[in-house]
């Protein structure tokens, strides 16, 4: 048996305990890279870095999201442990990332001439500088990535996220003692890019090298996929593929509007903000990272209303932990940036009130966006990130024009409320679940009204009974306040429902199995 053998429960409890930590330290290094980076260099840096990686994502179109089309059909083929299958979508894999990787370097090449005129005022480029060689060190990361990566997805698919966690914190750690080094001593900022790609691209490499050897008899099937099969993951790709270029401009056109219609200056305000937000919402996603492949798994062996009983769950755990930390952002987020930087350099209010809403909207998907991806939903719902990204990018653009920096983030959530908010429960329970999705739209409103109150509560009660003003204790207490409050509203809307005993049963349960 070269696949994994242990219980789906066992998968989802480890892998995401696993991720959930890793993604901690990487949050807790990021932290301390950033406030090293700013303390040594200039906030126009930071704006660069921004800048080129939300063009690198837009590059990633390349992808066309065929991933998603490969790794949903991994899952029943390693359930009944048909290695020539697997061994047959990984070499197709292999064959696409190597294709996709040569079409970004070409593409990025092809753009490097035109980088100027995405930045408003040239002048705040720093002196030192070359802004064309830091892109083309950006570049040459990013494709180099294609070359190892899709070997790693295969412990995904093999409900082994959490190898995965530890392999990409492993990178992230020496990556950052390295980068750490280089700056301390050089404050160079481009040989500290050059130290950080030199770093993951060697171990990348390494840890395919590991995988290669794990599952040694995948990689040795000499077999290609059929033409059948092949045309069928063309057509699920078409599919993916729109998808991919709708969650690119939602997720990778913030940095670029703001360095072409703001500065770069901005640009690297909004980062650090964007640098918290993005890290809280991957130590969420990095949670719930074991449930994607166990769902997927779950789909392809249990029957519907077994499926839809392990989603019920999910979600509840989903809507709790995303309702938890929305609250605590939008009454943590700008005492933790003064603890952190030592500056008062913040974003308007209703700027991060709009940003808590967006976070808020996307992190209470994560369950069901990973039920579509895993059970291949996404092939009904072609058109809706498109219309989502084209909605996105013009009401962001006109709101941006009209109210400064908050108008980006009005324009996501507008464009979010009008597409695939409403849209992806209605297609899980149609599909998925043979159900009415009024049943969805119940625990949502719930889940939603208690995280305004509790806001509120931290707003207009909290804030007047705790100032920070760079305590560290006085910061921790009110985030100890912050979440009791919500701990309590959340008790007196869900105390008495079935999903909220099932997860007090299980919390009771693993302590008494520490205890004893």
């Amino acid at each position: 048996m070269i696949f994994n053998q242990y219980s789906r429960k066992t998968n989802i409890i480890r892998s995401s305990f696993f991720s959930m930590i890793c993604r901690l330290v990487d949050l807790a290094l990021g932290l301390g890279y950033r406030y090293l980076f700013l303390k040594t260099l200039s906030i126009e840096y930071l704006g660069i870095n921004g800048l080129f990686t939300n063009i690198l994502g837009v590059l990633s179109l390349a992808e066309l999201g065929i991933t998603n089309s490969i790794v949903y059909r991994l899952y029943e083929p390693i359930s009944k442990e048909d290695v020539d299958r697997v061994g047959e979508l990984m070499s197709f894999f292999r064959q696409a990332y190597l294709l996709i990787a040569l079409v970004i370097t070409l593409a990025g090449l092809a753009l490097t001439p035109f980088l100027r005129f995405l930045i408003k005022d040239a002048s705040e480029i720093p002196s030192d500088v070359n802004l064309y060689v830091v892109f083309l060190l950006f570049l040459l990361q990013s494709s180099s990535s294609y070359l190892f990566a899709y070997k790693l997805t295969l412990l995904v698919a093999d409900q082994k996220q959490y190898l995965h966690s530890i392999v990409i914190t492993a990178i992230t750690i020496i990556r950052y003692v390295v980068q750490f080094t280089i700056l301390i001593t050089t404050k160079d900022y481009t040989l500290t890019l050059v130290a950080g790609i030199a770093v993951t691209v060697v171990l990348n490499w390494v840890f395919s090298l590991f995988v290669s050897r794990r599952y040694r008899s995948v990689f040795q099937v000499g077999s290609k996929l059929s033409k059948q099969d092949r045309k069928a993951i063309y057509k699920d790709t078409s599919a993916a593929m729109l998808h991919k270029i709708g969650g690119t401009v939602l997720s990778s056109t913030d940095n670029i509007l703001l360095s072409k219609y703001i500065g770069l200056a901005v640009t690297g305000l909004y980062a650090n903000y964007s640098m918290i937000i993005t890290s809280v919402f991957d130590v969420i996603s990095m949670f719930f990272s074991g449930f994607t492949s166990s769902l997927g798994n779950a789909h392809a062996v249990l029957d519907k209303d077994s499926r839809y009983e392990l989603y019920k769950r999910s979600l509840f755990l989903n809507l709790f932990i995303v309702g938890l930390t929305t609250v605590c952002i939008f009454g943590l987020i700008d005492d933790f940036l003064l603890l952190w930087l030592r500056n008062a350099y913040f974003l308007e209010e209703s700027v991060v009130i709009l940003l808590s809403i967006n976070f808020y909207i996307n992190g209470s998907r994560i369950i069901s966006t990973s039920y579509t991806t895993a059970c291949g939903l996404f092939v009904r719902d072609k058109a809706r990130p498109i219309i989502e990204a084209s909605l996105n990018l013009l009401i962001s653009i006109v709101a941006l024009k009209i109210m400064g920096i908050g108008g980006i983030f009005l324009g996501t959530i507008i464009s979010s409320l009008l597409t695939v908010f409403w849209r992806e429960p209605l297609l899980l329970y149609r599909y998925a679940f043979g159900r009415s999705v009024a049943d969805y739209w119940k625990e949502y409103i719930k889940s939603a009204v208690v995280v305004v109150l509790s806001a509120l509560t931290v707003r207009y009660f909290v804030d007047r009974l705790i100032t920070v003003n760079g305590n560290l204790l006085l910061w921790l207490l009110k985030a100890l306040m912050c979440m009791v409050v919500f701990f309590l509203i959340h008790f007196l809307f869900y105390y008495n429902t079935k999903e909220y005993r099932y997860m007090l049963s299980q919390v009771k349960m693993a302590l008494r199995g520490k205890l004893r």
